[in-house]
Parts: C-alpha cells; structure tokens; sequence
C-alpha cells in the first residue's frame, strides 16, 4: 500500500452473531449467541452513531491493534442487542500502519466522515502524537486506549478533546508504591537506576524517592548507560539492608542483568520493575533469576480477573475469536462504554455533535471490565489515577496476573 495511504475496514454488526447483554453494574456481561441478528430488542427504528477506531492494523503493533479492534467491536455489537436501545453503535475501523504520515492522514480521512461521533485511538504513541491534535483542532473526542498522552507528548489540557483512560506514565510508580506499602511492606528500599532509562529512569526514582514505600527510607544506586554490569550497584544497595529492590529502567535485557546480579549475591527480598520490562525479553534473559519478580502495567489480563464482567467479556472474546482476549481488548471495550454512557447522559439521540460527546466523557464516570474510569474535574480533563494499575509476577518462567494493584493482598515471595 503506497505510504500516506490508509486502510479503511467497515465493521459490520449482524449476520450470524448477536451479543445477549445480562444486566450488571458495569453493563459488561456479555455472552454470544448465534442464529439471531445483531439489533435491539425494540422493533422501531432508531439512529445509528458510528464510531472510528484508528489502530495499527497490519505494522509493527498489530496484535494490540487487532486486540483493540475485536474488543470495541464486542462493545458495539453488545449495546446494539440491548432491549429497549434508543441509537445503535456502528464501527468503522482504519489503520493507519503504526506509521505518523499514516495517522495524520487516517486522521483527516475520519475527520471527512459526517457519521462519526468519536474516535477510538490511535492505538500507538507516534499515531497519537500525529493525529490527536488533529481531531482535537476538530472538537473530535479521541479516546486513548493504549497510548500515553505524556509519553506522545500530549497534553489533555490544551486537547481539550483529548480524553486518556489509561494511567499515565507519570503514574506508573503508584501501583509499585502501594504493592511495597500494603502487599509487601518494606520500610528500606533500594533502587537501582538505569542510566540508559534516560529520563524514564529518573522519574521512577524522583517519585519514590519523594514517596518512599512504606513511609520508610529509599537509597539510590546509578548504573551507566555505557556498562551492562549491574554487579557492583546491586552490592552498593544490598549494603543498605534493604527489603526491596527496585529495577528504575525500561530495558528488559538490562533489567535480567539486574536480576541476575541480585540473584546472584543471593537477595531474598521483594523485587519489582515496569511495564516497559514486561516483555519476554526479560524471561529468556534472566533465567531463574527472574522468578518472584513483581511488575506494574496499565493494562488488566481480563481471562485471568476473577469479577463476573471479566469472566463474560472473557467467554465472548472465546466465542467469537477461539482465544484468549488480547492485551488491551478489555480497555477498548470500555472505551466504547464509556462512550455511550457519556452519549445516553446528552438526553438525546437523533442529532449528536463530537463535541457535545466530547464534554459529556469528562463528567462520566464508568466501570468496565477493566477498571474505574474517573476523570479529575478542572481543566486539566485527566484520569484520577487511583486503583487503574496492575500488577504481574514472574512465576514457573511466565508473567501470571495478579489483579489490579489495590486488589492484591498477597503475593508469593
């Protein structure tokens, strides 16, 4: 396909597959059936609001596109076979090959379509930072799933269309934070920063540093960027006595290093990472060394959450696509509820601007599979941080899920 060119994909919702939605809290409890169309359980008609997805499709990140694709589309096809449904949900998905050229044209492609009335994506940082001011100069509401605004650059302030429902990366520390507070307390924590973590790096340590777990003490350990020898660092912080280690880094090859190190001087207390080291990477690199090992994400594993929405959003994404839901499906399935709890709060369904939705997602709040979507109120328009983390543990040589960070009570050592 000739570069500056997206791909459109239509989506749609019917034919043999029809979502029966069970009443719950979150509205999430989905489960498929066949042999009856997709459409509400009322028979007159109403009106349709399509929603774009804007994804990599077919580039380097196209499984967690595809991921977020089918997760929206189960979203969609569940509210349309509500009884009593006063719109239907249509979905329109584009991809924009992870590639920024792409998105900015992906973006001005959806922009042409008077049908849409909001954009789910883009799904990658350089997408994000290409299109979201895009669509934001066009009071367009773009609901980011997977991608960081701080980490593209984005700032959900001056997007004032610009709506995040995924934490932060500046948050990353705080499911670490509470894990070594509450799960695991440790009251002397020693952190290893990676100086090839660059300015990634420096803010793990920075806030734990001003809020050390436990209220206790926190000593910090460099580690050049130019050296692959975590050894006389990781000496360095086990002469503090600590009770947990921390990898501040984002490289997994780098943080094997450190975990092998640890190992190998035979450390026995809680040690913890990041997201951008939760990778397979880590597993092959370190070995043994990496069993116990604790990580925060931004994303849940819904096959393996306990909650009745996880459990049938689970069962609906086996049904329909013989597999476990992939990693950011949950969240773009919420991302599709939010949006129409924000769109049933307007009073209205017949004629709808992106703008009047646009507004109404901020004062929404709604819980998904997932986690909690709230938003601060004020005009910085961000998600309230709290309890929208994850934690991960390396057991047996594989990352096993251990729920959502405020939820975790126990961990094995």
């Amino acid at each position: 396909m000739p570069q500056g060119v997206s791909r459109r994909r239509v989506l749609t919702i019917g034919g043999s597959a029809a979502a029966v939605l069970a009443a719950s809290g979150t509205g999430a409890a989905v489960l498929l059936a066949r042999g009856h169309p997709a459409t509400s359980g009322s028979h007159h008609d109403v009106p349709t609001h399509t929603l774009a997805l804007h994804a990599d499709l077919t580039g380097t990140q196209k499984t967690l596109g595809t991921a977020q694709m089918r997760g929206a589309l189960l979203a969609v096809t569940a509210h349309n076979a509500r009884e009593n449904v006063t719109y239907r949900l249509a979905l329109t998905s584009y991809d924009d090959g992870g590639d920024a050229t792409r998105a900015r044209d992906t973006a001005r492609r959806v922009l042409a379509q008077p049908s849409v009335s909001a954009v789910i994506g883009p799904s990658t940082t350089a997408g994000a930072r290409a299109a979201a001011p895009l669509y934001a100069a066009a009071s367009m509401p773009v609901v980011l799933v997977s991608a960081a605004d701080d980490a593209a650059g984005l700032s959900t302030t001056t997007l004032r269309t610009l709506c995040v429902t995924r934490a932060s990366d500046s948050s990353r520390t705080l499911p670490i934070l509470f894990y070594l507070t509450r799960t695991r307390p440790s009251c002397r924590t020693a952190i290893t920063q990676d100086g090839a973590g660059g300015e990634t790096a420096a803010d793990i340590t920075r806030n734990l540093v001003e809020t050390p777990p436990s209220g206790g003490t926190v000593t910090v350990h460099q580690v050049a960027a130019g050296t692959s020898d975590f050894g006389p660092a990781v000496t360095r912080a086990l002469a503090t006595r600590p009770q947990a280690v921390v990898y501040g880094g984002t490289s997994p090859r780098r943080a094997a290093a450190c975990a092998r190190a640890l190992a190998a001087a035979r450390f026995t207390g809680a040690v913890t990472g990041f997201d951008p080291v939760l990778n397979a990477d880590f597993l092959s690199a370190a070995g043994q060394a990496a069993e116990g090992w604790v990580f925060e994400a931004p994303y849940t594993e819904a096959q393996s959450a306990g909650t009745p929405a996880a459990k049938a959003f689970t069962a609906a994404y086996r049904a329909r696509y013989g597999e476990p839901p992939g990693r950011w499906s949950a969240e773009a399935y919420d991302a599709v509820g939010l949006i129409a709890r924000a769109t049933d709060a307007l009073g209205t369904t017949t004629t709808i601007e992106p703008a009047q939705v646009a507004e109404r997602l901020f004062h929404t709040a709604y819980d998904g599979v997932a986690k909690p979507i709230r938003f601060v109120q004020g005009t910085t328009h961000t998600l309230e941080p709290e309890n929208t983390g994850f934690l991960y543990q390396v057991r047996d040589g594989a990352f096993h899920f251990l729920g959502r960070y405020d939820q975790v009570r126990a961990v094995q050592p």
